[in-house]
C-alpha cells in the first residue's frame, strides 16, 4: 500500500506541478460551462423579421404593431416585393418575413377568413420551428383583438413538464457538463503514457517493481481525483451561479460522476497506451470526443438515429451521462432509475481499462 502512495502521489505531483498541466485540469472546464451557460441556447432573441404589406391599411399596421411590440423580433420594413424577400432570405439577412395580401382590409371588413403568410428560413429547423410558434401567438391575440365577438372557442394550455418555465439552461447545462468533463479527463489521462514515452521514461516505468495494474491503477485514480475537482467546481456553478434546480438525492449524484469519470478514464487509458506521442493521444481524444459528443443525445434525440448507430453508442459514456443527469436534476430519479446506467458505465470502464490492461502487459513482455 505505501508503495502505491507512492507512486500515487507521483502521478497527482506530476499533473499539478506543471503550471500548464494544472490550467488543463481545472480551468477549461468552469470557463467553457460559464461561457456556454449563456450562449448555448435555442432560445430566439434579436431575430430579423421582414415584412412585406401589400394592403397599407390601418388593420395591417395594425398587426405589424403586433408583432413590433414583440421583444423577439427585429422588424425590417425595407422589402420592396418578394423577390427582395427572397433575395434578403437567401443572403441570411432576415430569418423570416409576413406577407400581408391587398385584400386584408376588405376582408376583415367583410368577416370574411384572412390569409396571411410567414415565410420562415428552414436552413435551422430548431430556429424556423420557434418563429413559426411565436408568430402564430401574435396572430391568434391579434385574431382575438379584431374577432371578440367570434374568439376562438377552444383555448389551448401549455405546461412544460420537468421545466415549467422552458429554461434552456436547465436543459444543456446537465449535459455540457457530462460532455466537457469526458473531453477534460480523457485528455488529461490520455497524455500521461504519450508523455512517458515522448520523456524516454516510459521504459524506466516498465522496470520498476510496480505491476501492471498498479501503474495502470495510479493513473486512473489521479485522474478521477482531478475529474471530481474540476465537476465539483462545475457544479458550484451549475448550482449556485445559473441556480438549476436539483431534484434528486445527492448521493447518486456523487455515484453517478465517479462511474462517468471511471469509463473516461478508462477510455483515456486505452487511447494512452496505444500512443507514442502527444499528437496521437490528443489526435485520439478529439475524434473520440467529438463523435461521442454529436451522438449522445445532447442536441438531436438519440431515438431519431438509426438502430444500428442507436447500438453502438451503447459504449457512448456521454450519452448516458447526459441522459442521467438530465434525470437527476430535472425529474428526481431514484436509484433503481438510475441503476442501469451504473452498470453500463462501469461495464464500459472496466472493458478500456481490461483491454488496456493487457496491452500494456504486451508491450511490457515484448
Amino acid at each position: 500500500m505505501f508503495r502505491f502512495l507512492a507512486l500515487l502521489k507521483k502521478e497527482l505531483l506530476q499533473i499539478f506541478k506543471n503550471p500548464k498541466t494544472r490550467f488543463i485540469a481545472l480551468a477549461p472546464p468552469v470557463v467553457a460551462l460559464f461561457l456556454l451557460g449563456y450562449a448555448a441556447t435555442t432560445d430566439l432573441k434579436d431575430v430579423p423579421f421582414g415584412i412585406l404589406d401589400q394592403s397599407h391599411s390601418q388593420e395591417s399596421r395594425s398587426l405589424i404593431d403586433k408583432f413590433n411590440a414583440s421583444p423577439i423580433f427585429i422588424l425590417h420594413h425595407d422589402i420592396q416585393n418578394e423577390t427582395d424577400m427572397g433575395n434578403k432570405l437567401a443572403r441570411r439577412e432576415i430569418k423570416a418575413a409576413l406577407v400581408i395580401p391587398e385584400s386584408f382590409s376588405r376582408d376583415i371588413a367583410l368577416s370574411q377568413p384572412v390569409n396571411v403568410q410567414i415565410i420562415v428560413d428552414g436552413r435551422n429547423t430548431t430556429s424556423a420551428g420557434a418563429i413559426l410558434n411565436d408568430s402564430n401567438a401574435i396572430i391568434q391575440s391579434y385574431n382575438t383583438q379584431i374577432y371578440p365577438q367570434t374568439g376562438s372557442k377552444i383555448q389551448i394550455s401549455s405546461r412544460g413538464w420537468f421545466n415549467p418555465a422552458y429554461n434552456v439552461k436547465w436543459f444543456m447545462l446537465p449535459a455540457l457538463l457530462a460532455m466537457l468533463s469526458l473531453m477534460i479527463v480523457t485528455l488529461l489521462v490520455s497524455l500521461t503514457f504519450a508523455k512517458e514515452r515522448e520523456g524516454g521514461t516510459f521504459d524506466q516505468l516498465l522496470l520498476t517493481p510496480y505491476s501492471t495494474g498498479e501503474l495502470l491503477a495510479a493513473k486512473a485514480l489521479s485522474g478521477i481525483i482531478v475529474g471530481i475537482i474540476q465537476v465539483s467546481l462545475s457544479l458550484c456553478f451549475i448550482l449556485f451561479w445559473f441556480q438549476v434546480p436539483y431534484q434528486s438525492n445527492y448521493a447518486l449524484l456523487i455515484l453517478l460522476i465517479f462511474f462517468f469519470l471511471f469509463a473516461a478514464v478508462g477510455i483515456g487509458l486505452l487511447i494512452s497506451v496505444h500512443c507514442s506521442t502527444l499528437q496521437q493521444a490528443m489526435i485520439w481524444v478529439f475524434l473520440f470526443a467529438v463523435i461521442f459528443a454529436l451522438l449522445s443525445g445532447l442536441a438531436t434525440p438519440v431515438e431519431s438515429m438509426p438502430d444500428i448507430m442507436q447500438k453502438i453508442m451503447v459504449i457512448n459514456p456521454v450519452r448516458w451521462g447526459v441522459a442521467s443527469l438530465r434525470r437527476l436534476f430535472l425529474e428526481g430519479a431514484t436509484f433503481i432509475d438510475i441503476l442501469p446506467t451504473y452498470l453500463i458505465l462501469a461495464g464500459i470502464g472496466a472493458g478500456t481499462f481490461s483491454i488496456g490492461c493487457y496491452s500494456l502487459v504486451y508491450q511490457r513482455t515484448h
